[in-house]
């Protein structure tokens, strides 16, 4: 997991820096703050996959509801978080989601590395 955590900050620092190249510095926080997200998302499916490992070990089916959770619980997350940066805090929409669907390259990445 901290492989696409590194792969992520570097895709994100890229978003970073295309949204400044095209437009200006207004558009830094936002694209900080789609990459944000990315990360906290990456962040809660590792914790969830670390406790769905420790679950497994005495109750596998536990652990398996443990794991539908966590993807409802980060479906949720990113709908809030996008919802507060474009609704409540009018952040510019396309860095916040071009950062944020750059960062989430990561894991197609890193299923190719892997195949390859």
């Amino acid at each position: 997991m901290r492989n696409v955590l590194i792969i992520q900050a570097i895709l994100i620092l890229a978003g970073v820096a295309v949204s400044r190249f095209y437009q200006g510095d207004a558009a830094l926080l936002p694209a900080f703050y789609g990459g944000a997200i990315a990360l906290a998302n990456t962040l809660l499916l590792s914790r969830r996959i670390t406790m769905a490992g420790e679950i497994a070990k005495t109750n596998p089916q536990h652990s398996v509801n443990t794991l539908y959770f966590g993807v409802v619980q980060r479906f949720v997350f990113v709908l809030v978080a996008l919802g507060l940066g474009l609704g409540y805090l009018k952040l510019a929409p396309v860095p916040v989601l071009g950062t944020f669907m750059v960062a989430q390259l990561a894991y197609m990445l890193m299923g190719t590395r892997q195949a390859g």
